[in-house]
């Protein structure tokens, strides 16, 4: 996850990016979170180039997170908006913290912003609450996810974060997906999401009312139906909390090589090519409790990373391949996998 310095923040090429910040989360191989590394157990490569880098740490003091929650709201998903409803009270205490500040944007043929950035606790319930179904299968994520960027560039000493409770793949955007990878790396926000089935989570609604035991079977190939590529169970962790996916390999291929392998992952799965590249992660849920278990799993990452800044030694404009290593030991380590560089100053 990397969340660009002040004036690294502004997408453009134009701007020089003096400082590279790094929030970097760090697990076991039971998805453990790892503590008290100091900055020498940290191996920073750019561009194949080790860095000297420098660490903070929550003890010592981290830029606040500034959160966008992007809510699908199709007519499809109303059985989903009851349960969103229900989580309004978590984020300030559990995510964002009082020092941080979060927005609404409910997305479906169309984009609502229902709540601007905002520290006040009441403020994301209230949002949340005001939450209206739209169009039956409209779901113009990208075109949210574009917004959201924007909005996040409001601020630039945050950590920018943009969490989608949304099904996994994209109904109708004009947006194309290679331009939100591009300009999500550029502005440095981090996506993570909470994805559902509308059809699975309906019928759980409906089996919740009527006491029937056992939902229908899911198929096993499209993320659409659980979330993850495999169509199989997502990962457990600790307290039956979902494991981050560890985009290992994606940290390994040039971004514009990168985009042709998430755009074609994209077509049936938007979030996992929004999360791998921008080293967030994905929590699928059917029930409230789920949804739950998502937001207090987003709020233990964010509040467990270790956030490592360094100046870098070549300033060369364009894409920057990041690698963040342990030395010396086997932990699974999530970082986004690179940043944009602007134009040498003369």
């Amino acid at each position: 996850m990397l969340v660009f310095g002040l004036n690294a923040q502004e997408p453009r090429f134009g701007v020089q990016a003096p400082l590279v910040i790094v929030p970097v989360a760090v697990t076991d191989a039971k998805g453990r979170s790892i503590d008290e590394l100091d900055a020498k157990d940290f191996v920073v490569l750019d561009n194949g180039r080790p860095q000297k880098a420098t660490l903070d740490t929550m003890a010592t003091g981290v830029a606040p997170i500034a959160l966008v929650i992007g809510v699908q709201a199709s007519g499809i998903s109303k059985a989903v908006l009851d349960k969103v409803r229900k989580i309004g009270a978590m984020i300030q205490p559990l995510v964002t913290g009082e020092r941080g500040c979060a927005a609404v944007v409910a997305f479906s043929e169309r984009i609502d912003w229902l709540q601007e950035c905002s520290a006040d606790a009441d403020a994301i319930p209230d949002a949340l609450e005001r939450i209206r179904p739209g169009e039956e299968k409209g779901g113009h994520m990208l075109d949210a996810v574009n917004q959201s960027i924007e909005r996040l560039g409001k601020h630039p000493n945050s950590r920018r974060v943009l969490l989608l409770i949304s099904e996994s793949r994209d109904r109708g955007s004009e947006t194309a997906l290679d331009q939100v990878l591009v300009a999500a790396q550029r502005s440095g926000v981090t996506v993570y999401a909470a994805t559902y089935s509308a059809f699975k989570t309906a019928w759980t609604t409906r089996a919740s009312a009527t006491g029937e035991a056992h939902p229908p079977k899911v198929p096993k190939n499209p993320s659409e139906q659980t979330g993850t590529t495999t169509g199989g169970p997502p990962a457990r962790g600790p307290a039956g909390c979902p494991v981050p996916p560890v985009p290992v390999a994606e940290q390994r291929v040039d971004l514009l090589g990168g985009i042709g392998e998430l755009v074609r992952m994209g077509q049936t799965n938007t979030t996992q090519a929004l999360t791998q590249a921008t080293g967030g992660a994905t929590f699928p849920f059917t029930r409230l409790k789920g949804l739950q278990e998502a937001i207090e799993k987003l709020g233990a990452d964010l509040n467990s990373q270790y956030v490592l800044t360094f100046e870098p030694d070549n300033r060369t404009a364009g894409y920057h391949n990041l690698e963040i290593k342990i030395g010396g030991r086997d932990y699974l380590v999530r970082a986004r996998p690179g940043y944009w560089a602007g134009l040498p100053t003369p």
